[in-house]
């Protein structure tokens, strides 16, 4: 199966509408509630800081020089080269941990929305083009953000479950998720998304792509 490639007018209006829907979601966070539990081991104050690296890597990565030279050509590839690394869970649950360091003694809905803000204006401004220098490797921003789109709308759901929220990300945005994880999947689990959307028996459970 060939890995899904993605022009920039399509993962912008994506990114953008991804952005405002779990932004969204970061403003329905109750002062209470911060501190409980969202994901696994993660508060949500915790699972908030990391989703928010959709927005700081892009920041992070167009600038700096090139850390690791290997071409990386789409949004799917990237996916299994992080996931080929050991533990690689342990090591993102790792990093939110520090991260949410940088959220004491500060309104986790104004980072964001800084965050946010800051972002947007750098994938407006700079072409599609644009080298993104990743610590595994070098990738053009139109595909990168494909990645990005991926991290908000599935930990938007992971959100929404905590807070009990019954909102649906962005059907735009959505689309490029599944593009981008029918590309991990197997072809058996391929087929068994092609049976339930058409409303057909399919074999189940399917295999966690991002497992």
């Amino acid at each position: 199966m060939v890995d899904p490639s993605f022009t920039h007018d399509e993962v912008t209006s994506a990114y953008r509408f991804a952005s405002h829907w779990w932004r969204s979601l970061v403003g329905a966070v109750d002062d209470d509630r911060w501190d409980g539990p969202a994901l696994g081991e993660w508060t949500v104050r915790e699972l908030v800081a990391h989703t928010n690296r959709a927005y700081r890597t892009i920041l992070d990565y167009v600038a700096g020089p090139t850390k690791d030279p290997t071409p990386i050509p789409s949004a799917s590839d990237y996916f299994r080269i992080v996931l080929a690394e050991e533990t690689p869970h342990v090591h993102i649950a790792a990093r939110a941990r520090v991260e949410v360091e940088d959220y004491r003694g500060r309104d986790p809905v104004a980072v964001t929305e800084e965050l946010a803000r800051r972002a947007s204006k750098l994938v407006d401004s700079a072409p599609g083009s644009t080298v993104m220098h990743l610590f595994v490797g070098e990738m053009e921003l139109q595909q990168y953000l494909a990645t990005r789109v991926v991290e908000l709308v599935v930990h938007g759901l992971d959100l929404a479950a905590a807070l009990d929220l019954p909102t649906d990300p962005p059907a735009e945005s959505s689309a490029v998720v599944l593009s981008v994880l029918l590309g991990l999947a197997r072809p058996t689990d391929v087929s068994s998304v092609l049976r339930l959307l058409t409303g057909r028996p399919a074999s189940l459970p399917l295999t966690n792509v991002l497992d």
